[in-house]
């Protein structure tokens, strides 16, 4: 069995408040320590994709909008 460690971090006021809303937004009641365990793997799932597809633009709904007019 695998033993699970814990460490404490400090981070900005900021930076914690905006992690509450993150926490809030997850359909599910989850704690602060899971929180983080889930942008780990979003945030490793979004690097994959990107080294996958290393052209890809940095736009969040992924379309090609260069040959659309002005």
């Amino acid at each position: 069995m695998i033993k699970s460690k814990w460490h404490n971090i400090s981070i900005k006021t900021e930076s914690f408040e905006e992690l509450k809303e993150l926490q809030n937004l997850i359909p599910i009641r989850v704690s602060i320590p899971q929180t983080i365990e889930w942008l780990i793997k979003v945030g490793q799932q979004d690097l994959k994709y990107k080294n996958i597809n290393p052209n890809q633009s940095e736009k969040t709904n992924h379309e090609d909008t260069s040959r659309i007019s002005k």
